[in-house]
């Protein structure tokens, strides 16, 4: 018996779901605390960036795309585990 995959277009959905609830939950609320405002400023500090709405921009997105990769394999893995039990 063949070991059952998961189809490919089920894979891309797994992949934007994750990406857009990622990005979701990480954005900065809208107004910003000040809180929000001295971390961002201090983070975009760090790596000598003085455009700290460009370095949210960009820290969400590396950001996102990391957690979707890690994310995306884990629950493709668990899929086929499941799917290829029976």
């Amino acid at each position: 018996m063949a070991a059952r995959r998961v189809p490919a277009g089920g894979k891309i959905l797994i992949a934007l779901a994750i990406f857009l609830l990622t990005f979701l939950l990480a954005r900065p609320s809208d107004p910003a605390t000040q809180g929000q405002i001295d971390f961002w400023k201090k983070a975009a500090g760090i790596f000598g960036e003085r455009d700290v709405e460009g370095f949210v921009g960009i820290a969400l997105l590396v950001g996102c795309a990391v957690v979707t990769v890690i994310g995306y394999q884990i629950i493709v893995r668990l899929i086929e585990k499941k799917m290829n039990r029976a």
